[in-house]
């Protein structure tokens, strides 16, 4: 469909990424398995219909992403081809209930450690470790030198191209230490802490890695283990140590209009409650 080549030029003109060009796409080829008439056709009722269908369908969220998909190429058909095709497409609400996504737990973690252990995996344990004690990012995690090892928090760029401080407790420095022992017996001149035999590794190595593991610990749903789970957890620890939400926001490098450094709460007294954390459901 010639439309469809268009409106990826056009997502492209628009500085669109290609994960977010493969998903508009992939979203207006199901709309088009729904909808048979012609484009110049659709119509409010065309939309209502195709509405109710995502929403019987789908999850909210899903439903509304392709909604969104939707409005941008109805919005590219009027601007690009004049189409002039008036519709209003309206995302589904989401109800504000204050339930916990399902998600990783203490347990979970130390067990997929425990297999990691088993296999002698010293980096994959080095890895889970940091994201357990950091709340990082794998794009913040994967920035961590070897010169790093040994300092109380580095500096890293995280989200929105600002960097942050990633504070780094004595459990976490303890792994990373013998993780770094076997590393340097290597040839290893990259600076980079996190390598494998061709150099630095991937968030590809990371995600592939963690679900091995998950797999390996066995009776764990791997479709809750990613190292964004590993960031819900350390809020989650965080929060029964009594630390500020502010702050635990300021650790997990969220942008906010407070003034001061962990507000009330010095580095080194962080530190030591991080540190307090651990990997049994009940520390």
């Amino acid at each position: 469909m010639e439309l469809l080549y268009n409106f990826k030029d056009y997502l492209y003109d628009n500085e669109k990424s290609e994960k977010t060009v493969s998903s508009y796409i992939s979203d207006i080829k199901q709309f088009f398995k729904f909808y048979s008439g012609k484009v110049s056709d659709i119509d409010k009722k065309v939309i209502r219909q195709y509405t109710a269908y995502l929403q019987s369908n789908f999850a909210i969220k899903t439903a509304n992403r392709k909604l969104v998909s939707l409005h941008q190429f109805i919005e590219y058909l009027n601007e690009e081809e004049e189409m002039n095709i008036s519709v209003k497409i309206k995302q589904l609400k989401v109800s504000n209930q204050n339930f916990i996504d399902v998600m990783i737990e203490n347990s979970d973690v130390r067990r997929m450690v425990k297999a990691a252990e088993e296999k002698n995996d010293i980096r994959a344990v080095a890895i889970m470790y940091t994201l357990f004690y950091t709340g990082a990012r794998v794009s913040e995690l994967l920035q961590i030198k070897v010169d790093d090892v040994d300092r109380n928090s580095v500096y890293i760029l995280g989200k929105g191209n600002k960097y942050r401080e990633l504070l780094i407790p004595k459990k976490l420095k303890d792994v990373l230490n013998e993780y770094k022992t076997e590393r340097n017996k290597g040839i290893h001149k990259c600076p980079n802490l996190f390598v494998g035999q061709r150099g630095p590794i991937n968030r590809q190595t990371v995600h592939n890695m963690l679900k091995y593991y998950a797999g390996q610990a066995h009776f764990i749903d791997k479709t809750l283990v990613h190292a964004h789970s590993f960031r819900h957890l350390y809020a989650q620890n965080l929060a029964k140590l009594h630390v500020p939400p502010v702050v635990i926001s300021q650790l997990l490098g969220h942008s906010l209009n407070v003034t001061g450094l962990y507000m009330q709460n010095s580095k080194k007294d962080l530190l030591k409650i991080i540190n307090k954390m651990d990997m049994k459901d009940n520390f």
